[in-house]
Formats: C-alpha cells, sequence, structure tokens
C-alpha cells in the first residue's frame, strides 16, 4: 500500500472516531442558489423545512446530533444534490466550530435555530421541580442559538437576505402564561431568554442589514409537541402546514420587523 493509500483510507477513519459521521453526499453548493442553515433537521418541523427548501431551489445545510439515524434526512439528500447534512450537537462547542470552519466562506441567507427540546414534564412541575434538571433544557434552548449565531454570523452577514430566525418564542411571552395551562417551567423560562438574547443581538447588528426575528410556528403535531403533553383541546397544523407558514413569513420580512415575535399567520405577537 502507497503512503498515498494509507493516506486516503485514514481520513475517512479519522473522521469517524472523532464525529461519529461522514456526510456521504458529495454535494457542491450553488453559487447562483440561496443558502439556509438549519438545525435539529431529522425530524418534525427541521425535516420538513430541509424539504420544503429543497424543493424551493435552495441550498440546504441540514444539521442534527445524530445523523447516521436520520434516515428521511438521508433520503432527502440523496434526491437533492443541494442539501448537505452535517453533526451539529447545539450544546457542544466542539461541533459548532467545526461546523463554522467547514463553511467558513459560504454565505448563509437564512439561519433557522430550529433545534429545541422540552424536557421531561415532571421535572418542571412546581411542587417537584428539578432544578438540576433546569440546566439542559436552558443549554440546548437558550444558549443554543446563541452559540450557533455567533459562530456563523459573518456567514449570515455575507449573504443577500442576512436572515436569523428563532422558532418557538411564543412560549416564552406573558401572554401564554395567560391564555394557556400552567406548569412547563423550564421550557417556557429558556424560552423567554432566547427572546431577549436575540432581542439585544438584534439591536447589536440591525446597523450592519442583519434581520433577527422570532416566528412562533404555531402547534405543531411533532413529537416534541407529544412530549410536551400539551392539552389536546388546542388545535394543531401539520409539519408541512406550520413549516409552509413560515417559510412565508420569511420571505418576507423586512428590517422593520428585526427583534419582533410574529406569528405563523404574520400577526405581531407582543412580548
Amino acid at each position: 500500500m502507497t503512503s498515498t493509500e494509507r493516506i486516503t483510507l485514514c481520513v475517512p477513519l479519522m473522521a469517524v472516531l472523532l464525529f461519529g459521521f461522514i456526510n456521504p453526499v458529495a454535494a457542491e453548493l450553488s453559487a447562483a442558489a440561496p443558502t439556509v442553515f438549519i438545525t435539529g433537521s431529522n425530524r418534525g418541523l427541521g425535516l420538513e423545512f430541509s424539504r420544503q427548501y429543497a424543493a424551493l431551489g435552495w441550498n440546504v445545510i441540514a444539521t442534527c446530533r445524530h445523523p447516521n439515524d436520520a434516515d428521511e434526512l438521508q433520503a432527502l439528500a440523496k434526491d437533492n444534490p443541494q442539501v448537505i447534512i452535517d453533526q451539529l450537537d447545539v450544546t457542544i462547542q466542539e461541533h459548532i466550530d467545526r461546523v463554522a470552519n467547514r463553511f467558513v466562506d459560504q454565505p448563509i441567507d437564512v439561519l433557522l435555530n430550529n433545534a429545541g427540546i422540552w424536557g421531561g414534564l415532571d421535572e418542571q412541575t412546581f411542587g417537584q421541580l428539578d432544578y438540576e434538571a433546569h440546566w439542559q433544557v436552558y443549554d440546548v434552548n437558550a444558549l443554543g442559538p446563541l452559540r450557533v449565531t455567533e459562530a456563523l454570523l459573518a456567514n449570515i452577514e455575507a449573504g443577500e437576505q442576512k436572515k436569523i430566525i428563532g422558532l418557538g418564542g411564543g412560549m416564552g411571552t406573558r401572554r401564554t402564561v395567560e391564555r394557556a395551562p400552567g406548569g412547563h417551567y423550564w421550557y417556557r423560562m429558556s424560552r423567554a431568554a432566547n427572546l431577549i438574547s436575540m432581542a439585544i443581538l438584534q439591536r447589536e447588528v440591525r446597523k450592519r442589514g442583519i434581520i433577527v426575528a422570532f416566528i412562533s410556528p404555531g402547534k405543531v403535531d411533532t413529537q416534541m409537541l407529544q412530549d410536551s403533553g400539551w392539552p389536546d383541546s388546542f388545535p394543531s397544523l401539520s409539519p408541512k402546514e406550520s413549516a409552509g407558514y413560515v417559510i412565508e413569513r420569511i420571505a418576507v420580512l423586512t428590517a422593520e420587523a428585526g427583534g419582533e415575535l410574529i406569528n405563523y399567520d404574520g400577526q405581531v405577537i407582543g412580548w
């Protein structure tokens, strides 16, 4: 075996050892197409966003924690060469740094901070609150989007549309405290923190032409909704319906909407 052959074998092996995943899609992102970067793309809304943006002809950088287990996402990438899959856990800085380095020169038009968790219900019910359990929910929902956005801000600034989108902010507002059932402390507190952090960021980057906005996707029939234990009496949307509405909202976002929380139907939600 030659030294060149040994290097060829060692590089993929090193990637497996370090990251547990090799992207099987030999894709080239089109310089003529807009690019969306999506976290939490393996199921639910994230998977549907990946499908619909790919159908619109966008470059799609679809990330998730366990790409090898994301069968539907892998099938989407196989059929759509402009979809690139990468491993990303938004709570692990090394993952974020590696992905940012991989796409260092790639303009990003839309960053979709979709990844999120609800957490266990019992541990965020008053009277039996598990304060240690709070950290995981907060780490994913509040700190994760901030980490990813900070690492990719130069990419977003280089994009044409320059949009940073957070999802699910509606559960972090006073409005839902008054209109929805109680409980869900850690989830709601993490979403409120996420809202504040992105509002601060919008104030800092507005002069650079970057738009930071939250879009509430509504009550969506996903695994996350099932994990939440939310009452069935509230009507829900399918992931396909919700993702379509959110993509429409993103397309018409203007600088004046920066810092706002917008419902999937376009209504501005005061928070």
